[in-house]
């Protein structure tokens, strides 16, 4: 169970009425719940245009990333969640230019039938590994019991 030092958020109002949070950070790992291209009143960034939809999930995982001290680099894992593999593999050197500079994390891509949000065609869930840096006092070092 996540504590509330460990966690961080995004859009808190959002996450709240969700019952989620964007970040939860143990032991040196950083999930990151499914990024999904919303705005701030949760209606969806863009709906049905995959390539605004992968910039703007970039942009939410950069800014909730930073801050606790991340960025792409610290990214090991990603799942992809679509609602059209046809439209992301088509608009894929969008999420590679994003990763241009460091290495690519291990990724999955799984197309569905629907994703919370009508209009919404991607989803993105990922894990984030801290090089021995804590975000936060409150949180117990890397290797430390929680």
């Amino acid at each position: 169970m996540a504590k509330a030092s460990q966690t961080l958020h995004f859009n808190k109002p959002v996450e709240d009425a969700f019952g989620f949070s964007a970040l939860v950070h143990a032991n040196g790992l950083i999930h990151l719940a499914g990024i999904i291209s919303i705005d701030e009143q949760a209606q969806v960034h863009a709906p049905d245009d995959m390539p605004a939809q992968i910039e703007r999930i970039y942009d939410i995982m950069e800014v909730t990333l930073g801050k606790c001290g991340a960025n792409l680099s610290h990214v090991v894992s990603e799942v992809m969640y679509t609602t059209d593999m046809g439209k992301l593999m088509e608009h894929a050197g969008i999420r590679a230019k994003r990763y241009a500079e460091v290495a690519f994390p291990a990724a999955t891509a799984v197309q569905i039938v629907a994703l919370a949000f009508p209009g919404a065609l991607l989803e993105i869930q990922a894990t984030a590994q801290l090089d021995g840096a804590e975000w936060s006092p409150d949180v117990p070092p890397v290797g430390a019991p929680v």
